[in-house]
């Protein structure tokens, strides 16, 4: 049997993977269930891909640079909630959540500085 044909037995078997996947396209469904095994990443992926509407391009890219290991298990201990008042305190914990992935594949080994900032 396939991997892709198991993992979307799985999504049927799971109620809370099949009302997930009923919810973004099929294209997606196929990249999270061919690159992501842990179910709680799955599901996480399904309900970001639902909330922000990322295009097929953008689930990859933030598959590829882990933004659940970030996002989800990234959490750093900190005292927001008791020093700042909400939405502050929502805002300044997301800020340590979200670091800067610069791709820079594009750059040729000699470039303007302008190219960069592009």
């Amino acid at each position: 049997m396939s991997t892709f044909r198991f993992n979307k037995l799985e999504c049927q078997k799971d109620k809370k993977l099949k009302e997930l996947s009923i919810k973004i396209p099929w294209s997606h469904n196929i990249l999270i269930l061919s690159k992501i095994k842990d179910k709680k990443q799955r599901q996480w992926y399904m309900e970001q891909t639902e909330l922000n509407g990322w295009s097929y391009d953008v689930l990859g890219f933030e598959i590829k640079s882990d933004l659940y290991k970030r996002q989800v298990l990234g959490d750093k201990p900190n005292n927001f909630k008791r020093t700042l008042k909400a939405p502050q305190s929502e805002l300044a914990r997301d800020m340590m959540k979200d670091p800067y992935i610069l791709d820079l594949s594009n750059l040729k080994e000699s470039y303007i500085e302008t190219e960069l900032e592009n």
